[in-house]
């Protein structure tokens, strides 16, 4: 790489690798490639000013381009020697639409435009070779961006050509941060379901994320909070052997278990703490990755299952199902005769249905069932 062509470059590579980390910035790195290869800056990526300009309005058209036979040969040769070059860019200039939704409205009528004029250009010839473009597509693209001016030369070409290695590289690891970034959102997604609390913590056993449930618990502050240093307990000597579990974890590799007390009045916390394996779950939060889980049991909040819930699970009725719930939740079975209108003797025969259909035999043993089955999971 020549000493100018080299201080034209990197300044522009450096960017495509920054437009990775923050994808808010590959319209205006597009625009600049653009700019590098054929001219007129805005042209990529920024719209017309105007929603009722004329070159809007011809996007809506279809178009008939009139070339001499001299002009088809050069346009032909053209295409064969910088046709899959320049598709190759376009394929990046619409991912650069696609990763900047905050912009999608200011890029719709450039976005119409290029969506009609040279997606035909990835149209494949035949189904059986769905990467290689046809040379008839290829031609009408390169034709319709030298009808709205923007006649690319062999020179700024090179320059693009020295660029497409790493506008292909960028582009496959942005496409792979999507995709981590997708399956990360969908696991606390799901872990945000559960009636357990979920904290994932670091190399040093500072929380990198907190599920739902565990997020309720620490705002509490009935038992555990967070601090400067982390988790902590109310009682200086529980914040103590928290510490000593989860260092013992992450430095062995073993589970371990800890109540965590919250007064003489409320059952303990129960915390359960493993390290997090190479197959494990593993969560990338602010380029801070995990290395150990710690689950929170709160036997005073555990999940209330719903009556569609009960329903489901267990076959009843929708009587039978508020019966269910309510002997659940140890209200009694008067007090469920009274939310629910009916009378006592009511009320027990549909609990004695509910022992048939979950074959249990009295409440307490209901009751277990229920909160071991359906009182995992947050049911709203």
């Amino acid at each position: 790489m020549a000493t100018s062509e080299a201080e034209v470059l990197l300044p522009i590579i450096d960017r495509i690798y920054e437009s990775v980390e923050r994808p808010e910035l590959w319209p205006e790195t597009i625009d600049s490639v653009g700019e590098l290869v054929s001219g007129r800056r805005g042209f990529w990526i920024a719209p017309p000013s105007d929603p009722r300009d004329p070159g809007i309005t011809a996007a809506r058209e279809a178009h008939t381009f009139f070339f001499s036979r001299t002009d088809l040969r050069v346009l032909d040769q053209y295409a064969i020697e910088f046709g899959e070059l320049v598709v190759r860019f376009l394929k990046v200039v619409f991912l650069g639409l696609l990763w900047s939704p905050n912009q999608a409205g200011d890029h719709e009528a450039i976005g119409l435009r290029m969506a009609q004029r040279f997606l035909p250009a990835f149209d494949a010839p035949d189904r059986t070779s769905p990467a290689v473009p046809s040379k008839l597509a290829v031609r009408n693209l390169i034709a319709a961006l030298w009808e709205d001016g923007r006649a690319f030369t062999a020179e700024r070409l090179q320059l693009l050509r020295q660029l497409a290695p790493h506008l292909d590289r960028a582009v496959r690891m942005q496409m792979r941060l999507i995709e981590m970034e997708l399956r990360g959102n969908m696991l606390c997604a799901t872990l945000d379901r559960l009636a357990l609390g979920v904290v994932l913590l670091d190399r040093s056993g500072r929380p990198v994320w907190l599920n739902r449930r565990a997020q309720e618990i620490v705002d509490e502050k009935n038992g555990m909070r967070l601090s400067a240093m982390g988790l902590a307990a109310h009682d200086p000597l529980d914040t103590r052997r928290l510490r000593e579990l989860i260092e013992n974890v992450l430095s062995t590799g073993a589970q371990g278990l800890l109540p965590i007390r919250r007064g003489e009045d409320a059952k303990p916390l129960l915390l359960i703490a493993f390290p997090l394996k190479a197959s494990g779950i593993t969560i990338d939060v602010s380029s801070r990755v995990a290395y150990s889980v710690l689950f929170i049991s709160n036997p005073d909040s555990s999940s209330d299952p719903n009556v569609d819930a009960m329903r489901q699970a267990f076959n009843l009725t929708y009587r039978e199902a508020q019966t269910a719930v309510a002997v659940a939740r140890g209200q009694g079975l008067q007090s469920a005769a009274d939310a629910m209108g009916v009378a006592l003797t009511t009320a027990r025969s549909q609990l004695q249905q509910v022992f048939a259909k979950t074959g249990t035999r009295h409440q307490a043993e209901l009751a277990g069932l229920v909160h071991r089955t359906l009182g995992q999971l947050r049911m709203r």
